[in-house]
């Protein structure tokens, strides 16, 4: 009659636990091997993307983009796009004009192709471009940009007499996301000679928005949502639904009507 000697339990035990720890042992080497393939290519995909967006810049463009995908890369890199990516540069030049940029890009497509999701960006440049580009240009006399808005002059006729007048104004983007209105909140004749008291109401000039189309300057698909005329900068906020990676499409720039 056979026996069960004392020694088999402990070593089915034994056997047991050895196989748990190397499974345990694997658990946690591919658990690192996924933390360190999800940074290395964390990096890759940051640069990635700064140089499709500076290679889509203009021609003569200086400076550096940096760009960071939020969330978990690896799961993005499979499904073929990356959810939400955050795109900066604290001074780039572009088309002559010191920019600095701060972006948020959603469902950017990994290779590069086709169009992104929706766009929110707010790009601070110096006050003086605005006026030094001509963005401007439809507003007549000299322009002076003032904090929150801006300051022009000009001349008109008024009851027969020549009046020189000048302007302080407030500066809005318009509602369409194509343009800034500029409206006048003080108006003030400039030659006093006159001894014309016109209570600072100029017909045609007094109350009389001024539409102004910025399109042209800015990609098709963006939108200006807002500007804030600084001491020494302004602020611009643009928005699109979506954005094509392309060259073409990101060189093609909105048409004002003429």
């Amino acid at each position: 009659m056979s026996t069960v000697t004392p020694e088999q339990p402990a070593r089915t035990k034994h056997t047991g636990r050895t196989a748990l720890i190397w499974v345990i042992a694997v658990v946690v080497v591919l658990a690192v091997l996924v933390v360190v393939a999800e940074f290395v290519l964390r990096g890759v995909v940051d640069r990635m993307v700064a140089d499709q967006v500076e290679q889509a810049l203009p021609e003569g463009t200086t400076g550096q983009v940096d760009a960071h995908a939020d969330g978990v890369v690896i799961p993005q890199l499979l499904a073929g796009s990356l959810d939400d990516v955050t795109i900066t540069s604290k001074r780039i030049t572009v088309q002559g004009i010191p920019l600095a940029v701060d972006a948020r890009v959603r469902d950017v497509p990994v290779d590069g192709q086709g169009s992104t999701g929706a766009i929110d960006g707010r790009v601070t440049l110096a006050g003086s471009s605005i006026k030094d580009r001509g963005v401007l240009d439809q507003v007549s006399g000299d322009i002076t940009l003032r904090k929150g808005g801006v300051a022009y002059s000009g001349s008109t006729k008024f009851l027969g007499f020549a009046i020189d007048y000048r302007v302080l104004a407030d500066l809005a983007a318009a509602s369409n996301g194509q343009g800034v209105t500029v409206t006048p909140q003080k108006v003030s004749v400039t030659n006093s000679k006159l001894g014309i008291d016109v209570g600072g109401n100029i017909p045609g000039v007094s109350g009389k928005a001024i539409d102004v189309c910025t399109a042209k300057y800015l990609p098709e698909a963006l939108r200006l949502r807002s500007i804030d005329i600084g001491a020494t900068t302004a602020a611009v906020r643009v928005t699109a639904s979506h954005l094509p990676l392309s060259e073409q499409g990101l060189r093609k720039t909105g048409t004002c009507p003429s």
